[in-house]
């Protein structure tokens, strides 16, 4: 009785093991078959996909050389690894965009504040009145010979011969006391706060 029990759990268990494999075989049969029906389906739709674009190019009076698409494939296929340093390059820059994103905006925002200081202080405002002034004909020409007049002199002994007197005479012209006068109110605006 104890063999027949145990030869009767050895068949449920085999049983058990047939049934399995019969489930595992099924499953891969409809795998299979859901393979060979994508496969038809590419086919069909890779076919209609081929004539229609051999019909479009024909009423475009394109004429492919199947030689030329052949070298092209040929090279498309040996600059492979050069494709892929490509994206991998794209992607590098793609991520420096990234990483440089919140330093740019930072820079930004640190100009901005830096504008807005300067502002405060009036060093903007003092900078348009000096453009305001520069297109003035009568400044402008006192700039040129200012700027002229700074290229022209040198450091040298005649300088240093001068008494005050020479220079309170100096300062008497009216040249002297305009170009004084300019470059004076042009500190006092850059100096406003």
């Amino acid at each position: 009785m104890m063999e027949e029990k145990n030869i009767q759990e050895q068949i449920d268990e085999l049983s058990h093991k047939l049934d399995r494999v019969l489930e595992f075989v099924e499953t891969q049969h409809r795998k299979q078959e859901e393979l060979d029906d994508l496969i038809k389906d590419v086919s069909l739709i890779s076919k209609d996909a081929f004539n229609s674009t051999v019909s479009a190019l024909d009423k475009a009076g394109i004429e492919l050389d199947p030689c030329g698409i052949q070298c092209l494939l040929i090279k498309l296929v040996r600059n492979l690894s050069t494709f892929g340093e490509m994206v991998e390059l794209m992607e590098s820059a793609k991520d420096l965009a990234q990483d440089l994103s919140p330093i740019i905006r930072q820079v930004g925002l640190d100009v901005i504040n830096k504008m807005h200081e300067l502002d405060e202080k009036g060093y903007l405002e003092s900078f348009t009145t000096i453009g305001k002034n520069l297109t003035n004909k009568d400044t402008v020409d006192a700039f040129v010979k200012m700027s002229q007049a700074i290229a022209d002199v040198r450091m040298d002994d005649k300088l240093d011969d001068k008494s005050f007197w020479q220079l309170f005479k100096q300062m008497r012209s009216k040249e002297v006391r305009k170009s004084l006068s300019y470059s004076l109110r042009l500190l006092e605006e850059i100096n406003k706060k």
